[in-house]
């Protein structure tokens, strides 16, 4: 038998030697940011931090609109670089602030253009990491942050923390991942589409009050790390066949007068570019797409084979739009002379060499579109 003043002895030489969550933190005893915003401004960074009531997210029933503003909190500090920025802004914290589980980060057309690489840098080294979305604007940042959610109980279902649902319903400018954009941004032939935030006044109303909101309404355009060009959502109508990701997007038939003939939902689209060069030299793309879709609403009576055509024919007239537009911008909107630069690198180098931008009108040539419609559904529809 061990006696008593031993085995106490022994006792407080083992209880300091057992392992334990001595770091825990209660996680009430935080402050959670959800976004991040940068914007630059006479030579300054400006940080803008929005946080969430952790409390609120769990919330289910009985919070008004009013408490749901009131849980969202917006910062805002300003620094010589992206760190210091931040730095000033832990100084006016009341609890310790976690970045870790940040959702999305909003770029200023001109903090993109200023120190972009160590932004990155910063992010990759903290706890934030690279996984949230980003986006750009041109709204001012704390009144994007403001935005009172549309359902209280849900303060983070909102475009800026979870775009994925509406991109399902509304495929036109695909929600990107700031890991993505890295990854890409260092590319010698990339093109980089960042969505644009904007918000919108008018089409949504609580108890006869206007209800702002957040929608995409074009994209910022990065190209081989040259100044990013900014094109709104109607001139990038065409961005949407070349990707596969692309779920669900009207496609709208006129008449000449403009009149609606028919509307499809399109999905899926496959594509082949196909690389080549002129006798003269210059770059020439060759395209061909399939695509199907569901014929939502038909007002006039047409054949089917009618139906694919025009829309086969709609379809090539969004992408040459869109070139066009790019081409106004200097910028490869479809990211043409990536395909260029994989699959046929000598003349991709030869033709860099001549020209920082080497797409011209006549570089985008032969345009093959399938279309196939299913789910036609109506009397009107004649086979």
């Amino acid at each position: 038998m061990i006696p008593g003043k031993l085995r106490l002895l022994l006792l407080l030489f083992v209880v300091p030697s057992l392992t334990g969550c001595w770091d825990h933190k209660i996680l009430q005893d935080m402050s959670y940011v959800s976004s991040v915003g940068i914007d630059y401004r006479e030579n300054q960074f400006v940080i803008y931090a929005q946080m969430v009531d952790f409390a609120s997210v769990g919330k289910s029933e009985g919070v008004s609109s009013e408490e749901a503003s009131s849980n969202i909190w917006v910062g805002k500090a300003t620094g010589k670089t992206f760190a210091l920025a931040v730095n000033n802004l832990y100084n006016t914290t009341q609890q310790r602030i976690h970045i870790g589980q940040i959702s999305s980060v909003v770029f200023s057309q001109k903090a993109l253009q200023k120190d972009l690489h160590q932004t990155i840098d910063m992010f990759e080294r903290t706890e934030a990491r690279l996984t949230p979305w980003i986006y750009t604007t041109e709204e001012p940042m704390d009144d994007l942050f403001s935005i009172t959610p549309m359902f209280p109980q849900a303060p983070l279902l909102t475009i800026l923390h979870s775009p994925e649902g509406n991109y399902k319903q509304h495929s036109i400018i695909r929600p990107m991942k700031l890991l993505e954009f890295a990854a890409l941004y260092k590319e010698p032939s990339s093109s980089i589409i960042v969505p644009t935030l904007s918000i919108e006044k008018k089409n949504w109303e609580k108890k006869k009050k206007k209800m702002p909101e957040m929608f995409v309404n074009g994209a910022i355009i990065f190209h081989t790390e040259k100044n990013p060009r900014w094109v709104s959502k109607d001139d990038l109508l065409g961005v949407r066949w070349f990707d596969k990701k692309t779920n669900h997007t009207p496609l709208v038939l006129k008449d000449d007068k403009g009149h609606i003939k028919a509307l499809l939902y399109m999905e899926h689209p496959k594509l082949r570019v196909t690389p080549e060069l002129s006798k003269k030299g210059e770059p020439i793309y060759n395209l061909h797409i399939k695509v199907r879709g569901e014929l939502t609403q038909l007002n006039v009576p047409m054949t089917k084979k009618t139906m694919k055509a025009e829309a086969a024919a709609r379809i090539k007239a969004e992408i040459r739009s869109t070139y066009t537009s790019g081409l106004k911008s200097n910028v490869d909107v479809y990211h043409l002379e990536e395909t260029m630069f994989r699959h046929r690198y000598a003349d991709w180098k030869q033709l860099t060499m001549r020209k920082s931008f080497p797409l011209t009108k006549n570089s985008l040539r032969e345009i093959q579109v399938e279309v196939e419609i299913t789910n036609t559904g109506d009397s009107k529809f004649e086979i």
